[in-house]
């Protein structure tokens, strides 16, 4: 699960990004941190977060086959913003992600191996939240419960966009 909440330091403009690892149905791994890079756009910040999640998954990955489990499928990284989901699965940058450094689109590298699938989740749904943003107590204990283990997450998470087209018309 991953989530980033675009331009939330007021001072610096910096979008945070949280991610939380589930194996097993509990949380393995969980990270929230400032991005490094002034995103432009929600887009930018959400797919920035991904390639940060992205990153420990494959490091998860590693110590898995490591210690001897293997990982034959993909493993499923749930995102909630339309736009990252578009341009990860589609296997191209459009016209107005130009600007975005080129180690973000590593991403778009480990969608093509097999390595991630990107999947969509309602924001409602994403449990990640409760790394980024001020909850209400009930949206809190709810995504708690989430990664706590005592609520699963398959039932709630919609079909993937995976391999479809991004328009680049102007």
């Amino acid at each position: 699960l991953v989530d980033s909440d675009w331009a939330a330091d007021t001072i610096k403009r910096k979008s945070i990004t949280g991610l939380i690892i589930m194996f097993a149905g509990g949380a393995i791994a969980y990270k929230s941190k400032y991005q490094e890079v002034i995103a432009l756009s929600t887009t930018e910040a959400e797919f920035v977060a991904a390639c940060d999640a992205a990153k420990v998954i494959l490091f998860i990955r590693s110590i898995l086959e490591d210690l001897g489990i293997s990982q034959p499928d993909a493993t499923i990284l749930f995102e909630d913003n339309q736009g990252a989901l578009l341009m990860a699965n589609a296997q191209q940058p459009t016209r107005r992600t130009r600007h975005m450094e080129i180690k973000h689109f590593s991403l778009l590298d480990w969608v093509e191996k097999d390595l991630i699938i990107l999947q969509a989740i309602s924001t409602h749904d994403n449990a990640a939240d409760a790394m980024i943003k001020f909850l209400s107590r009930q949206l809190f204990y709810r995504h708690y419960d989430t990664y706590m283990g005592r609520r699963g997450i398959s039932k709630y998470v919609n079909t993937s966009v995976r391999k479809q087209s991004v328009s680049t018309s102007s």
